[in-house]
């Protein structure tokens, strides 16, 4: 798991230590040997070496300057010095350098394997915890792709129609096809004011949303700007929730949109959201094509599950016969 570099001028106590200690027990797996140290910083320089055990007293080039070298490369190895000298200046250098520890010849095991045992937990700590970073590193990445997918599909999308709709118009109603014009330029407005909203949110931290304003706001946005008719209907008037929760909602009621125009050719929307029993469910119909599954494995319906399963709720994508269209459903735990 871990490598060690023994360096030494004296050949046969770099093999007694190598051979004599059950360094695996230590969670140290490979064992480097040097005799001298420019042999060492060769070796150092070409392998991935996490603990240095080196004597101070070479020729060509000291201990203390090879770790010294280490340090200036800034290498991130443990180190402990040997010496047969009792030497103040020693020590004191040691210390500068940031070694583990300092030990006089001759050496003794458990001298040295307490120094040994606490850089193996060190260096598992720190490996635990670079692992939790590139884990939330992670699930950062995927949380903006996420949200840029449903940014943009619902601004592009809803942009496109309009472009569409503003080809036709201009022949023979030019006021209105540069009225669609227009709105395709807000549309990119507000989705690059979105995305900054977004980025602004991530910095500034966890700050509590009232969800029905923020849906109030979008599915009005959504009507004027994609136009379709959307009616919408709250019970409650108001609920506060976590920023992530309300994003949730938001984004899943977004999806669930720009799904029903591009994929359904929906012009008419009908959303609810009810509170109770502890339970936020949002229900959002559309006259457009039905569902027939074959979207299941799209990216924003599976970015949509991940999200609503995450705060242990539940989607449901659903056609309809009377009226024709499509109803997604989506239930989450209120206050997760």
């Amino acid at each position: 798991m871990y490598s060690m570099l023994i360096v030494d001028d004296h050949k046969h106590l770099v093999e007694s230590l190598a051979a004599t200690v059950p360094w695996d027990e230590y969670r140290i797996t490979r064992i480097h040997k040097a005799y001298n140290g420019k042999q060492a910083l060769q070796i150092v320089m070409e392998q991935d070496i996490h603990v240095l055990i080196t004597d101070i007293r070479m020729p060509e080039m000291s201990g203390l300057e090879l770790i010294e070298t280490i340090r200036q490369r800034q290498l991130d190895i443990e180190c402990i010095l040997l010496t047969g000298i009792a030497d103040f200046r020693y020590a004191k250098q040691a210390i500068e350098l940031q070694a583990v520890n300092y030990l006089l010849k001759p050496v003794r095991v458990e001298e040295l394997l307490p120094s040994i045992r606490a850089i193996a937990d060190r260096l598992e700590e720190r490996r635990s915890a670079e692992a939790e970073q590139e884990r939330i590193a992670a699930e950062e990445r995927r949380r903006i792709g996420h949200d840029l997918h449903d940014i943009l599909g619902f601004t592009l999308t809803s942009t496109l129609m309009n472009l569409e709709a503003a080809k036709m118009l201009l022949a023979a109603n030019r006021e209105e096809g540069l009225k669609r014009l227009e709105q395709s330029s807000e549309l990119l407005r507000s989705g690059m004011l979105t995305i900054r909203q977004a980025v602004r949110t991530v910095q500034q931290g966890r700050q509590e949303t009232e969800l029905v304003a923020s849906l109030r706001a979008f599915l009005a946005d959504a009507e004027r700007l994609a136009g379709v008719t959307i009616v919408s209907e709250f019970e409650p008037e108001a609920a506060t929730v976590d920023p992530s929760f309300a994003k949730t909602a938001l984004h899943a009621v977004q999806e669930g949109i720009t799904n029903g125009i591009r994929h359904g050719g929906a012009t008419r929307f009908l959303f609810r959201l009810q509170l109770n029993e502890g339970k936020i469910r949002l229900s959002l119909w559309n006259d457009g094509r039905p569902y027939d599954g074959g979207s299941e494995q799209g990216i924003g319906l599976a970015a949509m599950r991940e999200r609503v399963e995450a705060w242990g709720g539940a989607v449901e994508l659903t056609s309809t016969a009377e009226p024709s269209g499509t109803l997604l459903r989506l239930t989450l735990p209120y206050g997760a």
